[in-house]
């Protein structure tokens, strides 16, 4: 990643920094069990906002689309949760002016979406609009979620959001997706492959009608269930009948693989 030196991005990172270290009295302790490759202070969410709209204010006359993008990729390359959430919603505030090319400018330092509450932020925010202005652009999103890690995954899956909803219905890309991803068995995948599937079903429910059924076979379940919520009411029941049939007649063969 090559190093910012843009002496209005260095000014606006020490000003996010001091911000947040003012809040260090509010931070809220991480989650049990929690664990992130990224720094995390611990700043709760409404004050990670509070900064930004505070930014926003008093550097108004400087951010623009090219500075906020290279406020992100800034933070990005300090790999701190918070001052990465606040880059991004500083970032949002120009979605207007978003350019596609920035999804590219994002695969160099991606490894900070595997933080799951980043690439959550990062991939709805963020990528979904960059891809819905150019979904030839998938491909590296596609790579995404070839990767091991769950972040990762979970970013090419917001992402990819965007080629099916404001009006897009670039229906049989997103699907494309889903089918890279129809087997994890992580619940993050799990909810966020199941979402795709059911904001898909809202402009292509029979393209998506097809592709449950044909995966029916090997995908997994607990998706499939979930990613057919939108189906008109006698197909999805079809479709459960089957997974249950399916499931019922592995039970014997699991039972004689097993003595």
């Amino acid at each position: 990643m090559a190093k910012i030196t843009s002496p209005a991005v260095v000014s606006i990172l020490k000003d996010l920094r001091a911000a947040l270290d003012e809040r260090v009295e509010e931070k809220a302790r991480p989650a049990a069990g929690a664990k992130s490759p990224l720094k995390v202070i611990g700043v709760r969410a409404s004050g990670v906002k509070a900064v930004a709209r505070e930014l926003a204010v008093r550097h108004k006359g400087a951010l623009d689309y090219p500075l906020a993008a290279d406020l992100l990729e800034g933070a990005a390359g300090r790999k701190v949760r918070e001052e990465i959430l606040v880059a991004i919603d500083l970032l949002e505030r120009f979605r207007k002016d978003f350019e596609p090319s920035l999804l590219l400018r994002m695969d160099k330092w991606s490894s900070v979406a595997d933080d799951l509450e980043v690439a959550e932020a990062l991939g709805a925010r963020v990528a979904a609009g960059l891809l819905a202005l150019d979904p030839s652009k998938i491909t590296t999103v596609r790579k995404w979620a070839r990767l091991r890690s769950v972040g990762r995954k979970r970013l090419a899956l917001l992402a990819a959001s965007g080629l099916v909803s404001e009006g897009r219905r670039d229906a049989m890309l997103a699907l494309d997706l889903c089918e890279i991803l129809l087997n994890e068995d992580h619940p993050v995948l799990v909810t966020e492959v199941a979402g795709l599937l059911r904001t898909t079903t809202k402009i292509d429910a029979k393209a998506v009608q097809d592709f449950l059924f044909r995966r029916s076979i090997d995908g997994n379940p607990a998706i499939l269930r979930a990613g057919s919520e939108n189906l008109d009411a006698a197909r999805r029941a079809a479709l459960i009948a089957k997974l249950e049939a399916q499931q019922a007649s592995l039970g014997p063969v699991a039972a004689a693989a097993g003595r």
